[in-house]
């Protein structure tokens, strides 16, 4: 099928999301909440119309954006005829094509992680949503998934050209695509021909659920998203200089509160904000609630207005936008981030080995050499050994305790 398809590839955390477009039109796949500012900024700039939004399944993991683009850009919302939704316009099943400008993407039925799931293959091009990732697959605990039609879906993916990329829903080791051939030959779960041993390796995996699972499938299903009153930095801070009964709500961890905040804001982190709702309700505040870049947040404010706190609003992009507007923080209280510990833990010791070497026994050059060995292996790995040993200290526990847990959509992590 040929195509003259270009993709650009977005990241919200783990999340990733493609605007995929052609003869001035645009397709937006799996949009996410926290970066509605993002897509349209480069909507404009590359003079798209956004023609469709497209949920590859129903996100158990975080919010989708895709009612909120539809309400704002009066588009049609495309999912699979197997979707539970209130959102969706048109439902697509198994070879439907979709039409941008003059490309074209074929829809692939692909149960699996779970039974609404599809991916869109173009020539060249795989969209595998949350069924094949980079070195592992989609985990299939969640809404009807099933091991069994995950091995059959990842059959019909090797039917493809090697040379085809692989665009993924998600990674968590920082990679942004493969192509079918090396995910043939690496991937242990592409690799594996016999589906008994496939399905008996994915039941014995436990993996804790993502945290708030089941009121993101609701806002997902429902299109709440559309719902949330956002408001963008400026007019928040210029509200708050006007009501006094504002009040900032900074769900984030307690290390990224410590290094910048928002003057007189509360923090409560996002893991703990459930035993806060009955104080949080007694203050008769208004809130406004952000996180660091807008994953957060959504979840916070749904927390809050499911409890009854409905004078709520979420700040567009979070502590990130707050802060290229260049709008006053708070700075320089708190712990040391880890990356900031590796480098001044790195640098001590290229120069205590520097100092033995030269003045007890040149044998000691070795622990210099060793260090930048481990970086440049941390660097091409994405497995720093002195970051990992660094948070086992007490104090690194303390600081990074209260950060988000939960699961992954991935089977191993």
């Amino acid at each position: 099928m040929k195509n003259n398809l270009n993709v650009k590839q977005f990241f919200a955390g783990s999340c990733h999301s493609y605007v995929v477009s052609a003869d001035g039109e645009a397709l937006v796949i799996d949009p996410h909440i926290s970066l509605k500012n993002v897509y349209q900024a480069y909507l404009v700039k590359n003079n798209l119309k956004l023609k469709w939004a497209l949920d590859t399944h129903t996100h158990a993991d975080h919010f989708s954006l895709a009612a909120v683009l539809k309400k704002e850009f009066s588009i049609p919302v495309l999912m699979c005829e197997k979707a539970i939704s209130d959102v969706v316009d048109q439902k697509i099943k198994d070879n439907d094509e979709i039409r941008v400008g003059d490309g074209l993407l074929r829809v692939i039925y692909s149960p699996g992680h779970t039974d609404d799931t599809i991916a869109l293959y173009a020539e060249g091009k795989l969209f595998t949503a949350d069924v094949l990732l980079i070195g592992s697959v989609g985990r299939t605990d969640f809404q009807n998934g099933s091991p069994e039609a995950m091995f059959d879906t990842l059959q019909r993916f090797k039917e493809l050209p090697g040379e085809t990329i692989i665009f993924p829903g998600h990674d968590y080791h920082g990679k942004r695509s493969s192509t079918l051939a090396v995910e043939k030959e690496t991937n242990p779960f592409l690799k594996e021909t016999n589906k008994e041993n496939f399905v008996s390796v994915m039941r014995s995996k436990v993996i804790p659920k993502p945290f708030n699972i089941d009121n993101i499938i609701r806002v997902n299903r429902k299109g709440e998203a559309a719902g949330l009153e956002m408001i963008e930095p400026k007019d928040a801070y210029a509200l708050s200089r006007q009501d006094s009964s504002i009040q900032f709500l900074d769900v984030r961890s307690t290390l990224e509160f410590g290094q910048v905040h928002i003057k007189d804001s509360l923090n409560i982190p996002m893991d703990t904000l459930g035993t806060k709702l009955v104080d949080l309700a007694r203050t008769q505040k208004k809130y406004i609630v952000f996180c660091r870049t807008g994953n957060r947040s959504p979840m916070a404010v749904d927390i809050l207005i499911q409890s009854g706190i409905t004078s709520v609003k979420m700040m567009d992009g979070g502590m990130t936008e707050w802060k290229k507007k260049n709008l006053p923080v708070v700075k320089g209280e708190g712990g040391i981030s880890l990356e900031r510990q590796v480098r001044v833990m790195a640098g001590s010791l290229v120069l205590l080995g520097l100092s033995l070497a030269w003045f007890v026994h040149p044998w000691f050059i070795a622990i210099s050499i060793f260090v930048p060995c481990g970086l440049i292996y941390a660097g091409l790995t994405d497995n720093c050994l002195m970051g990992t040993l660094l948070m086992k200290l007490p104090y690194n526990k303390n600081l990074y305790k209260t950060k988000l847990g939960g699961g992954t959509c991935s089977i191993s992590g």
